[in-house]
């Protein structure tokens, strides 16, 4: 049960802590954006505290976000390489008819 205060003789349930949770994926980045959106909306978290998380947690979605792009781009090179074909991106030659609408 939450913690209690005692103000002025009525009793009041202490607010409860704002966490955040774990911070490994970019998903658990994005739901604690959200999280941390609604906390701001509903008056539980000050709007400048909860825009300084805000800050950090989209500097830490970009980092993931090139990181898994960096991955993926050196993905694509190792896999072009076991195939032996040198791609230019960019300078692709299509050879199909170009349909035209009467």
């Amino acid at each position: 049960m939450g913690a209690r205060v005692l103000i002025n003789g009525t009793r009041y349930k202490a607010p409860k802590q704002f966490k955040l949770g774990h911070l490994r994926n970019l998903n658990q980045v994005i739901v604690a954006l959200g999280k941390t959106i609604r906390a701001m909306a509903d008056g539980n978290l000050d709007s400048q505290v909860g825009s300084r998380i805000c800050n950090g947690l989209g500097i830490m979605r970009q980092c993931l976000e090139t990181q898994t792009l960096d991955r993926l781009g050196e993905r694509l090179d190792q896999l072009e390489g076991a195939r032996g074909v040198s791609v230019s991106y960019g300078n692709t030659k299509h050879h199909q008819s170009h349909h035209v609408a009467h």
